[in-house]
């Protein structure tokens, strides 16, 4: 629930602007805050009071680090923390969706399929930080969030990293009582066994409605943990068995998480969790999203100088301080959704910025930090990021350039940018192998650009033909569509790097004559594969999702589209999306809409512009792109809901087969006048570099922006 900022919480926290009050707790306050790009995250921040004390400031980076390992799949991904701030912060995702706690006190007991469902995703999520060395040590109902898609596990306050120096004294019991392992409240070591525990308790809890030890005083429960057995009354029968093999006293007896989520699995666990979810959790999960998107609540006022106490009145009683800062609180009910625009009008409404005043200083453009001579492709132009430094098509070569010089330091002969990929840390190239006979997948050396020895050689397909693809390399492996060099039909392959050798083929259409790159371009996302086909001459774009492990085709259609075909997909773990007469996200699940975005708005004085909306770019739960003559718009990613437009914009003619570049400070688009950039916080843009470039790449790791202009190519600064 959401409650007032009271008057001396402050109004940003980093990058983050506070919003409201999501609860407090022992060590500090949780709030709601949003980035500038829009974004909403959960912002915990430990309490003034307790920032001096080093052993508290050790923990809180535990937990920052904790909350790393588990990631955004069990737990709130953390966008950013600072431990060694003057108030340490942790600022992760907002998670939509009610503590275990308060599910089962509103709905009571849940179904065994639920609790199947339930503990399968906790026990991986557990699997996962267990084998980073990592335990959680408080698991309770209280810090398992329900969301939609699966449990999600948080705070992790008072978790240990194997192997550290303990945080708290030697035979403390530290946790919460109603589910400690016995070793825990016997203060000794609490492993990865110790957990198992507690996940057995919580799923008692969520199966019959209490706790497997009772309630009561601190010492009874903790007695009871260490010498009772466990009431396992109203859990289903086909649970129990497991359930107290968890519970079982001697750790050694205790399942590991993998046996574990499989016992649990096997009976139905592994189905959608929202299947197994009652209507009321539904329903009270998407009542809590929709309270995100309330106005928030107004800031609370000083209290007033405290009057002197009158003659004869004895003793202070409380405080208005003290009664405010109460009122503030409350528990913590978690932190996680990734979802952004939250409260737009905070951002616009008169004083939001926080300014008044002096006008600002007018903001200068950046100088170029280096110039590199080469010439730009018609097409296929990107900017490779890979470990050892850049690589960029020049003319008939690949060229690899020093990303701190802007100096050529190798040249490869490859002209034909669908030849080539790059996973972030090398480039790989699709070469014919064997005098042409056979199609290969090797590495680029980043020292000299000589190509090393084939990663894999496809001894089926024709290794002359001139339309063979590099779509994309993931996790060491390879997607290729190519021509069999038998009976000439075409194939979407995936390649096992490591290994040398194809893991699937799939049928595809061949491709045109008139072949103009970017034809294909594929892209990674989870466990589908997805690719989008551009044919010369044709208006519409081909889509379709494959299964990484078997390359079976989920789903395919087409697409209207005009202008350039996209060099690149921008895609996340729920949508793909494309700008066009819309901006629109389409289910990577289905090939549904998920959400359309400018159907009915005006977009300017665009006369016979068929492309209204440009290609867009995604960054932290938002997707920018250019909207006809207006400016950048920005669009939440989960809902299509409108964060905000460029203010101020005219007599530009946007260029919209570009994507922007996102920074942390300004989002950067390109224009008939040179390279725009937008101030994220005041939405305006503050300065332009002269440049007809058509292509941009942002290099977020080394802070640059690079340009290519049909000559050459520079760097900027990325603010």
């Amino acid at each position: 629930m959401l409650s007032a900022l009271v008057h001396d919480d402050p109004q940003t926290v980093g990058p983050y602007r506070l919003l409201a009050r999501l609860g407090g707790g022992g060590m500090g306050t949780v709030h709601l805050a949003r980035t500038a790009g829009g974004r909403t995250v959960a912002v915990k921040v430990l309490h003034g009071r307790l920032a001096s004390d080093t052993a508290l400031r050790a923990r809180f980076q535990l937990e920052a680090d904790a909350a790393r390992v588990i990631g955004g799949r069990f737990g709130a991904a953390v966008h950013d923390a600072d431990p060694s701030a003057v108030r340490p912060w942790l600022a992760t995702e907002y998670v939509i969706g009610p503590p275990l706690e308060d599910v089962v006190q509103a709905g009571g007991a849940l179904g065994e399929s639920a609790v199947r469902a339930l503990g399968a995703g906790l026990a991986d999520g557990l699997g996962q930080l267990h084998r980073s060395e990592v335990v959680h040590r408080d698991l309770k109902p209280s810090n398992v969030m329900v969301t939609a898609a699966g449990p999600k596990i948080i705070d992790f306050g008072i978790a240990w990293a194997v192997g550290e120096e303990r945080l708290t004294h030697a035979g403390g019991a530290v946790g919460t009582p109603a589910f400690m392992s016995p070793e825990q409240a016997a203060g000794l070591e609490h492993a990865a066994a110790g957990d198992v525990f507690a996940l057995g308790g919580l799923l008692v809890f969520a199966a019959s409605g209490h706790g497997p030890f009772g309630g009561g005083q601190p010492a009874d429960l903790l007695y009871r943990v260490r010498y009772a057995e466990p009431d396992l009354g109203g859990v289903p029968p086909e649970l129990v068995g497991v359930l107290g093999r968890c519970l079982a006293k001697d750790p050694a007896d205790r399942p590991g998480t993998g046996e574990l989520a499989a016992a649990l699995a096997g009976g139905g666990g592994r189905r959608p969790f929202a299947e197994v979810l009652p209507d009321a959790v539904l329903r009270e999960i998407a009542r809590r999203g929709e309270e995100v998107w309330r106005q928030p609540p107004p800031r609370m006022v000083p209290p007033p100088p405290e009057a002197p106490p009158e003659a004869g009145v004895v003793g202070p009683g409380v405080s208005r301080r003290r009664m405010l800062a109460l009122a503030g609180g409350g528990m913590v009910v978690g932190a996680g959704l990734g979802g952004g625009g939250v409260w737009a009008w905070l951002g616009t409404r008169p004083g939001a910025s926080g300014g008044g005043g002096a006008a600002a200083e007018p903001v200068k453009a950046p100088s170029r930090l280096w110039t590199f001579a080469s010439r730009r492709p018609d097409s296929g132009g990107d900017v490779l990021l890979t470990a050892h430094g850049l690589a960029m098509p020049a003319g008939i070569v690949l060229a690899g350039v020093n990303p701190e010089s802007g100096e050529g330091t190798w040249q490869a002969n490859m002209s034909d940018a669908w030849r080539w990929a790059t996973d972030g840390t090398k480039v790989y190239a699709l070469r014919e192998h064997d005098e042409g006979k056979a199609l290969a997948v090797c590495t680029i050396d980043p020292a000299d650009g000589r190509f090393g020895k084939p990663l894999a050689e496809l001894t089926d397909f024709a290794g002359g033909e001139a339309r063979n693809q590099l779509l994309c390399v993931v996790k060491d492996s390879a997607y290729v569509v190519a021509r069999a060099s038998s009976g000439g039909r075409w194939h979407l392959l995936a390649v096992d790097l490591r290994r040398g050798r194809e893991r699937w083929r799939s049928p595809v259409e061949a491709p045109g004559r008139e072949y103009a790159p970017p034809m294909l371009c594929g892209a990674v996302s989870g466990e589908r594969l997805v690719v989008c086909r551009a044919d010369a001459g044709i208006h519409f774009l081909r889509l379709s999702v494959h299964a990484v492990a078997d390359g079976k085709k989920r789903w395919s259609q087409s697409e209207p589209y005009s202008g350039a075909p996209p060099g690149r997909l921008v895609l996340d773990g729920r949508h793909l999306y494309l700008g066009d007469e819309t901006l629109g996200a389409k289910k990577l699940s289905d090939g549904g809409i998920g959400w359309l975005f400018g159907t009915q708005r005006n977009v300017g004085s665009s006369a016979g512009e068929s492309r209204l909306y440009g290609a867009p770019a995604l960054r932290d739960g938002v997707v920018y792109c250019t909207e006809g003559d207006r400016g950048v718009v920005a669009v939440d990613a989960v809902t299509g809901s409108i964060n905000w437009l460029e203010k101020g914009l005219a007599g530009r003619r946007l260029n919209r087969d570009v994507p922007p570049v996102v920074g942390k400070k300004y989002v950067y688009s390109l224009d008939d006048k040179g390279l725009r950039a937008v101030d994220l916080r005041t939405r305006s843009a503050v300065w332009t570099f002269p440049t007809d470039a058509t292509v941009l790449s942002a290099d977020h790791a080394r802070g640059r922006v690079y340009v290519r202009e049909e000559r050459a190519t520079f760097a900027l600064p990325l603010a």
